[in-house]
């Protein structure tokens, strides 16, 4: 039975509430940081297609996807959470933060460098992995509770995002002939701007996690968008 629909165990303290769902994301079929893809451009294995291929299919659910931060900001009702979605959806989109432009743009002028211009990259379609995600990410961005999407946005996907791609943006400046003008979309999400942004999640189970019931759905959540996220790594596959 899925853990959302099981028994409710009691509630736990946040501090340890926390270091389950850390404990859970170290999973080797969740962590990112070990995932094959990763593991093999660390090591100068992954070819530059594979590397392209992978990057554009992140582009094709992560720019509808950061837009859902304007339903996030609208439906949260906690002034401090509020600001912190608030300006993650300003870094997002025009790079407020880090003064280095939009994070889409970013990612194109990293596939320009890799050789996908914008007819290569008409050509390539959204893998199911990558709807998986997508479709996933929309349910609880916009469908679920404010705590819920914490959980999946800020908790599992981008508090992870400077160690995952920190190895990532280490391998491709070892192995790979890319000027670091192109790596700045890896550089950026490597950065102390997305440990910011993945700061969210403890403040918000703190407030709204605090009872079995709600603990549960997010442990639901953070397993479900870790699994999603983890398998998307998988479309290197394709090329």
């Amino acid at each position: 039975m899925p853990a959302q629909f099981s028994t409710p165990v009691p509630a736990v303290r946040n501090d340890a509430f926390v270091r389950e769902l850390d404990a859970m994301l170290n999973e080797p079929q969740l962590d990112r940081r070990t995932h094959p893809f990763v593991e093999a451009i660390a090591a100068g294995k992954a070819t530059l297609n594979q590397i392209a291929g992978w990057r554009h299919q992140i582009t094709l659910w992560a720019h509808p996807s950061n837009k859902l931060f304007g339903t996030m900001w609208s439906r949260c009702e906690d002034p401090e959470l509020a600001a912190m979605i608030w300006e993650n959806l300003s870094e997002e989109e025009h790079g407020t933060t880090s003064g280095k432009g939009g994070h889409i743009a970013l990612n194109m002028r990293f596939l320009e460098a890799l050789g996908w211009d914008g007819g290569r990259r008409a050509k390539d379609v959204p893998r199911p992995e990558t709807w998986a995600l997508c479709h996933w990410l929309e349910i609880v961005m916009t469908a679920r509770s404010t705590v819920e999407a914490i959980a999946a946005v800020s908790f599992t996907s981008e508090r992870l995002n400077p160690l995952v791609l920190g190895r990532v943006h280490e391998g491709l400046r070892k192995h790979y002939r890319i000027d670091d003008h192109a790596l700045e979309s890896l550089a950026v999400h490597a950065s102390h701007v997305e440990e910011e942004h993945g700061s969210l999640g403890p403040i918000a189970f703190e407030r709204y996690a605090n009872t079995p019931y709600w603990q549960q759905r997010v442990r639901f959540v953070v397993r479900h968008t870790a699994e999603t996220y983890y398998n998307m790594y998988n479309v290197w596959k394709y090329y």
